[in-house]
């Protein structure tokens, strides 16, 4: 069965914790497919360190939050111009990036936008990053989220 939920909230920690809590009650055969945005947030990888890549006082002059995710990849910059999109669904094999970049590219075809995948998880328009992906595994099932920069 197929799911599709979206949050309603703008809170990164709720956001994250509501992609974490159906990540953990999925149950096998079941997909979720999430839709949620953040106010002025920076999320930052799981390896990463904080102090390296955020200006710490920067972030608090401005109201910035500051969240970790568990998957890895670089930090990026949340706002309402920015749609989060995840996917929970059963690890069946290798994972591959490009299995839930495709179904995005697709939309952005259906509204006129040409965009391609580059390396391994990025999502272009005229050679420009639009959407940036990372996931983790944890036992038989896959978290894979990406953003889309809609107008930050």
């Amino acid at each position: 069965m197929i799911y599709f939920l979206k949050t309603h909230s703008v809170n990164p920690f709720y956001n994250l914790a509501f992609e974490e809590y159906f990540l953990q009650q999925k149950l096998t055969g079941d997909t979720y497919i999430l839709l949620w945005q953040n106010d002025n947030t920076v999320v930052v990888g799981k390896h990463q360190n904080t102090y390296e890549e955020i200006d710490i006082p920067y972030a608090k002059e401005h109201n910035i939050k500051i969240v970790r995710r568990n998957s890895g990849g670089g930090s990026v910059y949340h706002d309402l111009g920015n749609l989060n999109y995840s996917w929970i669904t059963d690890r069946n094999g290798p994972v591959d990036f490009a299995q839930f970049s495709q179904p995005v590219l697709r939309a952005l075809r259906e509204i006129g936008v040409e965009a391609t995948c580059t390396g391994r998880n990025d999502i272009c328009v005229d050679g420009r990053k639009i959407s940036g992906t990372a996931q983790y595994v944890q036992q038989d099932k896959v978290l894979h989220h990406g953003t889309l920069l809609i107008c930050s």
